[in-house]
Parts: C-alpha cells; structure tokens; sequence
C-alpha cells in the first residue's frame, strides 16, 4: 500500500513571547503607572471547537505580565461565550461594544463569527485584534480606516504553503473540507488558487463537522479519481474521522494535504503510522527555547499541554502587539490613536524574529508566506523538524 504523505498548513497564528518596541515608546513604561484597558474576549466555550476558546482565553492570561512589564499596560478582560454562533456572536459583540463600552475586542475565534461581526466593529472605529480566524475576508480593506488587525495569516498565505505539494506535476487533485465558516472559507482560497493559477480542483466535497463517517465523501473522490486531497476541518478529531473513512473503503490517495493544525485529538483518535509522514508547514520555531519555555509555563498553569500552541501564539502576540500601541498612544479610550499606533510600530521581536514595520495603513497582517518551516510528528506525537 502506498504511504500517504500529509502536509499540514497552520490555521491559526503564533504565540509571542519577545519584546516588541513601538516608534518613540519608552522602555520604562513601568515607572509610568499602569495604563488600564477594558477588553471583550469572545469566543466559543460551549461548542464542539471549544478548544479555540480555551487558548483565545490563556494567550491573553499568559502574555498580560509581560504587557504590564513592558508597556505598563493592564487588562480587564470581559467574557462572553458566542457558542460559535455568527448570530449569537454579533449579539454579544453589540452588547460588548455599547453596554460595556470595552476599549477593545480579541476574537471570536472562528471565522465565521468574525465574517459577521466584522461590519459591525468596523462600524464602531473600536480596535480590534482579530486572534485565530485565518477568513481573509476578516479583514476588508475597502473600508478604511481598517480596525482590525491579524497576528496569524490567512487562508491565501496558508494555501500559498501547501500548494506546491497540492498541485504538482500529473496530480488528480479534490478537496474535503467542513461545512462551518472556517471550511468554506479554506474551499473559497482553494478554488481562488487554482482559477488564479490555472490548476483544476476537479472535485470538493463538503462534510459536517463532528460527523461520525465521511465514507460517502471519500468514495466520491475516489471514483474521481482524486490522488491528492486537501482537507481543510477545524478539528483533528475530524481529519481522524475522514483517515478512518479513507481505510474503511479502501481508499488510499498518495497525497492528504490538511490545512489544520493537527491538536491532540488526532493522535489520541489515529494510530502512529498514521503520523509517519504528516508534515506541517509554520513561519515559527516550535523548537525555539522561548516557545519551548512557553508551553512549559503553559502546562504550570493549567495542568495540561497546549491544545493549539499557534492560537496560544495569535493572543500572546495580539496582547503585547496592542500593549505597545496603547502605551505609544498614551490613552486606551483615544481608540484613533491607538490604531494609529498599531500602523505606526517600528518592530515587533517575536521569539527572536524581528518583524520590521508589522502593519501598515494597508496592511494589518503580521505575516507574510514567507520562511516556512517543516514539520512532523515523532513516534510519541510530539512536533518537530520534519528531515
């Protein structure tokens, strides 16, 4: 039987643990007094993905010392559960915005939700760090100025990372991907791609997530003919499923290209061999001691490992990012400034990568698809190096 090789693009951002220097801040922020900010965290704490919660919440916890130290910033964090739900989380982005008058907002952490509260926060001129949803169309810069800003990147740079593998020479290439906001929004850069670079999807087929078989999704592609599949779920614990469909119909592609960072569900739902050759591409060092030291204070704290080291990442690097622009503007109410100040940051040092100018008037993605690194599970499925 043919090995599968498994390339993993990350859906989410990266955790900061570095310094960040804004133009003209001072590095005594401290001895200023603190500067206090009321926060809306929204997120999906009761709902299947509610893992994207769980970080979206401990990214922030884990970096607010270091914005206290290092910008003389504090944070009230105010919470609300929008079950995943973009109705649900327009709502409550509302009640955020004009009941508790928060001065910014950190999340949702699905894209879907973010598509819909998106015209509403911009209409608000409400700074926004938008966190894990990797939807292009989060962020629209037809509207300027643009109020919300991205330490993660996005569906057209994760596809940049798997599509010279997706769509090589003489490759019959499908898609699988969940039918929730994060999934059509990874079919709709998928299906970009390809008509932008004149490659053919030859077929896409649409799953529910936490469905218990995708065996009929799977069979369509295989009678297609389909070799190389990009899947594009939330969960791990849906990639496992549709492995499991894979072998209960014998279908073997030669190549699963997934767009999810694989949590602890797939290992604890696959079996080793099933790891062999996944491969995950990240612009990050999950080896670096900072990341490392990370997840170590991450486990201290909570008693477990990350669930999503990336999503830990995106707050810890929202936090800090909107820290160094509060402290630079002086005022946390003054939100023109603020977002003015965001623009404006000289650097940002992110577990030693320096991010030179990291946003931009027309440009508020941190990232760029550039320096990606390989990665792949070991034999107990932890992450490391691919070869």
């Amino acid at each position: 039987m043919t090995k599968k090789r498994v390339l993993a693009g990350i859906t989410t951002g990266l955790l900061l643990a570095g310094g960040l220097t804004a133009c003209g801040s001072s590095t005594e922020s401290s001895s200023k007094g603190a500067l206090s900010v009321k926060a809306g965290v929204v997120g999906p704490k009761t709902n299947p993905a509610s893992q994207y919660w769980t970080e979206l919440e401990r990214g922030i916890e884990l970096a607010q010392d270091e914005a206290e130290e290092r910008h003389g910033v504090t944070f009230d964090l105010v919470k609300r559960d929008d079950k995943g739900e973009p109705e649900t989380g327009a709502r409550l982005i509302q009640e955020l915005l004009n009941q508790e008058q928060v001065d910014v907002l950190f999340g949702p952490s699905l894209s879907g939700v973010a598509l819909q509260v998106a015209p509403v926060i911009q209409r608000a001129k409400r700074p926004w760090m938008t966190g894990a949803p990797a939807a292009d169309g989060v962020l629209d810069y037809s509207t300027q100025p643009n109020w919300g800003f991205r330490t993660n990147y996005n569906n057209s740079q994760n596809i940049e990372a798997v599509a010279n593998i997706a769509f090589g020479d003489d490759k019959t290439v499908g898609m699988i991907y969940g039918t929730d906001g994060f999934g059509q929004a990874g079919y709709d850069a998928v299906d970009a791609y390809a008509k932008a670079n004149g490659l053919n999807l030859v077929r896409a087929e649409g799953v529910d997530p936490g469905s218990t078989s995708m065996t009929a999704q799977v069979n369509t592609l295989k009678k297609a003919g389909i070799d190389t599949v990009i899947v594009w779920f939330t969960t791990g614990a849906d990639h496992a499923t549709m492995m499991r469909s894979m072998a209960q119909v014998s279908y073997d592609p030669e190549i699963v290209a997934t767009a999810t960072i694989l949590d602890p569900a797939f290992t604890e739902l696959s079996k080793p061999a099933e790891w062999d050759t996944t491969v995950f591409a990240a612009p990050i060092d999950f080896e670096s001691p900072e990341v490392t030291e990370l997840a170590k204070r991450y486990e201290e704290r909570y008693g477990e490992k990350p669930l999503i080291l990336t999503v830990v990442w995106a707050l810890y690097a929202s936090t800090l990012s909107y820290a160094a622009a509060v402290e630079e503007a002086g005022d946390s109410s003054d939100y023109a400034a603020v977002r003015d100040a965001l623009e404006g940051l000289d650097s940002i040092e992110i577990l030693g990568q320096k991010f030179d100018k990291p946003f931009s008037a027309k440009d508020h993605e941190l990232f760029t698809p550039e320096d990606w690194i390989a990665y792949e599970f070991d034999e107990s499925g932890t992450v490391v190096k691919a070869d």
